[in-house]
C-alpha cells in the first residue's frame, strides 16, 4: 500500500507509525522498494517539502526503522515553512529519498507540453545539483496528470510517476501511475488499518471518494475548486 503522510502532529503521526509496524511489519520509501530493498508492505510519501517534514516526520520514521520519500519543489525550499537544503542533506544522510515535486508546485495542467518538460528537466537537475543525489520520482502538485504525463516525465530523466488516485501497488503496476492513499493526522484509526492492511472495501471505498472528488474539480475547475476546498476547511476549523 502506498500512502502521501503528512506530519504536523507528532503523536498522531507516531501513531500511526506504530500501526504500520504491527499491522504491515514496517515501511519503507518507494525508491528503496523499486531498487528492491523491502521493508514491510507500506511505501511513504510526503509533499511539498514543508518544515515539518524535517522537524516532525525524520526523527520519528529513524526512530521507527523506516524511510520514506519527500517531494519537494525547488523554488519553495528555504522559504518561511518549508525545508531548507541543508536538512534536506541530512534527511538523504539519513536514507530518505528526495524527488521531484515539480518545480514551483504550479499544477502542471496548466503547462504546455514545451513548458511542461522544461519545468520538470529543471526541477530535477535542482535537486540533482544543490543535493548530489539521482531523482528518478515524480509526484505532480496537487495529483494533477496532464496528458501524457508519464511520456513527458520520462523525457525529463523521470522513470515512475506517482499519483494521487487511490489503490493498491502491485509488481505490474512498475511502468504505469503509481497509486497512492492520502493520510492526514485526522484520518480515522479504523479507516487507517483498513488501508495500512489493504482491506479491499477500504480502498474501494476511498477509491469511489476520489473518483467523486475528481469529476467535481473537472466540472467546477481547479481554481474554483481549491476555494470551495479551502472555505470548508476554514468552516470546521481544520
Amino acid at each position: 500500500v502506498h500512502m502521501v503522510m503528512t506530519a504536523y502532529d507528532d503523536s498522531a503521526f507516531a501513531r500511526q507509525l506504530d500501526v504500520i509496524r504491527a499491522r504491515a511489519g514496517g515501511a519503507c520509501s518507494t525508491r528503496d522498494w523499486l531498487d528492491g530493498h523491502r521493508s514491510g508492505k507500506v511505501l511513504l510519501t510526503f509533499d511539498d517539502g514543508l518544515a515539518s517534514d524535517h522537524q516532525v516526520a525524520l526523527p520519528l520514521l529513524a526512530a521507527h526503522g523506516m524511510t520514506a520519500d519527500f517531494f519537494v519543489n525547488p523554488a519553495t525550499v528555504g522559504r518561511p515553512g518549508y525545508v531548507g537544503w541543508d536538512s534536506l542533506r541530512e534527511m538523504s544522510a539519513m536514507g530518505m529519498s528526495i524527488q521531484s515535486h515539480g518545480h514551483d508546485h504550479v499544477y502542471l495542467t496548466v503547462l504546455g507540453p514545451s513548458m511542461l518538460r522544461e519545468s520538470l528537466y529543471r526541477a530535477r537537475v535542482q535537486i540533482v545539483d544543490r543535493l548530489g543525489i539521482a531523482v528518478t520520482l515524480l509526484a505532480p502538485p496537487g495529483g494533477r496528470m496532464p496528458i501524457r504525463l508519464v511520456a513527458t516525465a520520462r523525457e525529463a530523466g523521470y522513470s515512475h510517476v506517482l499519483c494521487s488516485r487511490p489503490g493498491v501497488i502491485h509488481a505490474d503496476d512498475r511502468h504505469a501511475p503509481l497509486p497512492r492513499m492520502a493520510v492526514t493526522a485526522g484520518l480515522p484509526a479504523r479507516r487507517f488499518e483498513g488501508w495500512v492492511t489493504a482491506r479491499p472495501a477500504s480502498i474501494v471505498a476511498a477509491r469511489l471518494r476520489y473518483d467523486v472528488l475528481h469529476c467535481a474539480k473537472r466540472m467546477i475547475g481547479d481554481a474554483r475548486y481549491e476555494r470551495l476546498r479551502a472555505e470548508v476547511l476554514s468552516h470546521n476549523g481544520h
